[in-house]
């Protein structure tokens, strides 16, 4: 078995995959501490061969590498230092973040198809690639939650309010006008962006969704074809499969 986690700004997801397939899977809020115990116990199955890290918090890759290798197991942590299978046509794809290398990957894997990969986190990131391996480069928005916060936090008399679809477009009150504008405004700009990527590179892109808000977008927004909860993971372990050879050398 291999063991891939997926450490967010928000959230830590850990995955057991046997071959490529999902066994099992744990999530934790990221916090200032790993949950060393429960990531032990994990790891101590005397199955697991090794370990993929998408991460975006180097803190936590950091402790999560040592943990591996005092097990004796390779660690194969997503960047464009390791075979990814990608061409990037990125400014500096050094500053590209793994998740959204690992999401494309598994996309480009999953569905053999041009994709647009929609990941609903703490931001919003949008990724574009072609089935040739090519990484064309993306978009990155703020998430509904950052946005919540923030009209709260920037202005003297708006209330934080429970982000959530709202009943009517028009809101009737200042609540109910900040959820839509938040809620609404997110699902429009989305559908906007993938209809304007596909107008524009004149492609039949596949549309997924992933991230904690994954699920939400894909129900609400028409142009996102399926919601793949697990892409990152996949992606990572996919990663993990291209270079595993060379990490135990």
């Amino acid at each position: 078995m291999v063991v891939v986690f997926d450490i967010g700004n928000t959230n830590i997801h850990i995955g057991s995959y046997k071959g490529h397939t999902l066994k099992k899977q744990w999530s934790f809020p990221t916090k200032k501490n790993m949950p060393v115990r429960k990531v032990k116990a994990i790891l101590a199955d005397k199955r697991v061969e090794g370990m993929a890290v998408a991460s975006v918090v180097p803190r936590l890759t950091r402790l999560v590498r040592i943990h591996g290798r005092k097990l004796g197991l390779p660690v194969n942590v997503v960047s464009t230092k390791v075979d990814c299978g990608l061409e990037f046509k990125y400014h500096d794809p050094k500053t590209l973040g793994a998740d959204r290398i690992a999401a494309v990957v598994g996309a480009l894997t999953r569905y053999a198809r041009d994709v647009i990969v929609v990941d609903a986190g703490t931001a919003i990131t949008i990724d574009v690639a072609l089935s040739t391996g090519d990484y064309l480069g993306g978009v990155i928005c703020p998430g509904m939650h950052i946005l919540s916060e923030m009209m709260h936090d920037k202005t003297a008399l708006l209330p934080r309010v429970v982000v959530k679809k709202t009943r009517t477009l028009v809101g009737r009150s200042t609540e109910e006008c900040l959820q839509s504008g938040i809620f609404n405004g997110t699902m429009f700009m989305l559908s906007g962006l993938v209809r304007e990527i596909r107008r524009r590179h004149g492609r039949d892109f596949f549309c997924v969704a992933t991230g904690g808000g994954g699920e939400l977008v894909s129900r609400h927004v028409e142009d996102v074809e399926r919601f793949d909860a697990d892409l990152c993971m996949y992606g990572a372990l996919i990663i993990y499969y291209r270079n595993v050879s060379s990490l135990k050398k």
